[in-house]
């Protein structure tokens, strides 16, 4: 009795052949998968009480032993292992399939190894051009810092060229004091000292106009110091986003380049796993192929033994009679060895089919992980954009109120400037005043449009916070449909183990057997279709979220364009007010100086002289 692991019991059937009684084994040696094929061995054994063996002379002779000369595959082994060709030792070789699939993955493996070196040179190329940056920027500071000493130099002699003009006021109050004294001297004296104090007037003058001129050539130097810091730090953030972009790149070829390596280690184990299953199985065969030998041998002698026994005038017939039974014993061995060869080959497709599916699964899978991936991407980019807008907001709030302060000093000036009117001198002084209002109105009209954005690009965070939880929900969706694929897998998988047929065929083998997958045409068409329409969904759904993506980054980057210009507009408009500021203070100076000379002027001519025409002169 021969098991693959323990004793297996057949059934017994008796047969009549050449007029004696034949015992034979049904599936005795037969292939574990041939349930309904028809006996490939029938040894023939005489019972006592047959016609043939009464008629014989010898009672003792005829009868055949066709119990099985081992009672398991452990002392066929044993018996035979000796016995073994090694042509016949099974040889361990890695399919075809198996070498391609392991021969892509290494492929693939030195593919990313190489791409991710090529990132870490551009990876160090960034950080040069980073640190690049960061001295061009030091540079720019240094400069910018230069600059700003020349401006606080120019501010000081500016301060000196004030004071000068003070202690010209202070000598014009000396002037009028002295002129009711040196009235008595002559016209001649007087004129000659007015002359003297209006070179020196316009000495000052001279000096103030040439301090104004370096103060704007050293404002064009401070503002193209200014531009060259803002490149800097473009190219700075522009190296920091780009090394953290490489980083990110970086840490994912890392992560994928780590799953290659556990799928390589997989294809191994399974490859392995292969070896040995493939191993067993060729162990089986030369362990059947023994025993088919060992009991062919035993039959032989047997039927060898009868013909001497029964050599007589019906030997011909006889052997004729075994010829034929030879022929049908050979027929059956062909179809035995055709329905084994058939059943081998449709489960080898089965195998494979089974595992292209459940790696279509695993790339399902990681295709979830890498969408998880840029769903978190996204987030942060979301959370950069709300920082942004709220730094947007309070440098908004940090203008409106410099503008405030801004209206405040504008309003005390103009007072000031309402205070003297009365004076025909004060005309240029209003014009001035009037562009400065229309300057501050459209500094508010600027504000305002800057308020208008701010409330667009919170509109367009908040879409952007919408298109997130947006693909947060289909992410959601994606891993419930891909944990019903899992759990239709699982079904799937209980339902082939425990399909009639499948149970049919373990019962064939026997306990100790290989479980095996079994798909009906009609499973096998549903599986393909359920992973091709879950392959489409998630395709369907990567190539969304990358739109979305790509619209988030390309709305970030309109708005980062939109603040810079808004600030760069805020610097503009702050510079420009300075610069009117100073303006009105410096006219309103002069304005002062030279009013009070000519009413001072005027009120002596009239009254020591009488003559207004020198002050018509003297105004022109």
């Amino acid at each position: 009795m021969i098991s693959s692991d323990h004793h297996m019991q057949f059934p017994e059937k008796h047969k009549t052949m050449f007029g004696f009684s034949v015992r034979t084994w049904q599936n005795g040696f037969g292939s574990p998968r041939s349930v309904d094929s028809p006996s490939a061995l029938a040894s023939p054994a005489r019972p006592p009480d047959s016609p043939a063996l009464m008629s014989s002379p010898k009672v003792d002779v005829g009868e055949i032993d066709t119990r099985a000369p081992f009672e398991s595959v452990k002392a066929a082994v044993s018996l035979f292992g000796e016995v073994i060709s090694p042509r016949a030792r099974p040889v361990t070789k890695k399919t075809r399939a198996e070498e391609q699939r392991l021969l892509e993955k290494e492929t693939q493996h030195h593919m990313i190894l190489r791409e991710l070196d090529y990132y870490k040179d551009k990876l160090r190329t960034t950080e040069a051009a980073k640190a690049q940056a960061s001295k061009d920027l030091d540079r720019a500071n240094r400069t910018l810092q230069e600059l700003t000493n020349k401006l606080e130099a120019l501010s000081e002699s500016k301060q000196a060229a004030i004071q000068t003009t003070d202690v010209a006021k202070r000598r014009s109050k000396q002037l009028e004091e002295q002129k009711s004294i040196k009235a008595q001297l002559g016209h001649d004296a007087w004129k000659l000292d007015v002359d003297t104090e209006r070179e020196s007037y316009k000495a000052s003058a001279g000096q103030l106009i040439a301090s104004k001129q370096e103060l704007t050539n050293l404002r064009q130097d401070v503002d193209a110091a200014l531009d060259a810091k803002l490149a800097a730090y473009q190219e700075h953030e522009d190296a920091r986003c780009s090394t953290q972009t490489n980083l990110d790149r970086k840490a994912r070829l890392t992560r994928e380049v780590e799953s290659l390596r556990e799928t390589i280690e997989q294809v191994k184990a399974a490859s392995q796993q292969a070896e040995e299953e493939h191993l067993m199985l060729t162990a089986e065969k030369e362990i059947y192929v023994l025993v088919h030998k060992s009991a062919k041998e035993i039959a032989e002698r047997e039927i060898n033994h009868l013909r001497d026994e029964c050599s007589g005038p019906g030997d011909s017939n006889l052997k004729g009679k075994l010829e034929e039974t030879n022929e049908a014993i050979k027929v059956l061995q062909e179809q035995l060895n055709d329905v084994r060869t058939s059943d081998l080959c449709s489960l080898q497709v089965v195998v494979t089919e089974l595992d292209s599916n459940k790696r279509e699964i695993e790339k399902i899978v990681e295709e979830r992980d890498s969408i998880q991936s840029y769903l978190d991407s996204i987030g942060t980019e979301l959370e950069d954009v709300r920082r942004r807008r709220r730094e947007c907001e309070t440098r908004a709030s940090e203008a409106e109120y410099g503008l405030e302060q801004l209206r405040a000093r504008l309003e005390i000036k103009r007072t000031e400037l309402e205070e003297a009117k009365s004076s025909n001198v004060f005309d240029q002084m209003q014009l001035d005043l009037e562009k400065l209002l229309a300057e501050t109105e459209r500094d508010g009209i600027e504000v305002e449009k800057l308020h208008k954005e701010i409330e667009l690009l919170r509109q367009e965070t908040e879409a952007a916070s919408f298109a997130a939880r947006e693909a947060d929900e289909k992410l959601e969706v994606a891993l419930k449909e891909a944990e019903a694929a899992k759990e239709a897998e699982k079904l799937a998988d209980e339902k082939i183990h425990d399909s009639p047929r499948g149970d049919a065929i373990e019962s064939s083998k026997g306990p100790g057997s290989l479980r095996r997958i079994v798909l009906t045409t009609e499973e096998f068409d549903t599986m393909n279709k359920k992973i091709e329409e879950c392959r489409k969904r998630a395709d369907e759904k990567l190539t969304n979220l990358m739109g979305q993506m790509r619209a988030i980054n390309a709305g970030e980057n309109e708005v980062s364009q939109k603040v810079e210009r808004m600030m760069r507009d805020i610097e503009v408009i702050k510079s420009e007010i300075v610069e009117a500021m100073k303006r009105a203070e410096m006219a309103e100076a002069a304005k002062k100086i030279v009013e009070g000379e000519l009413e001072k002027l005027r009120r002596q001519e009239e009254i020591d002289f009488g003559e207004p025409c020198y002050v018509g002169e003297e105004k022109l």
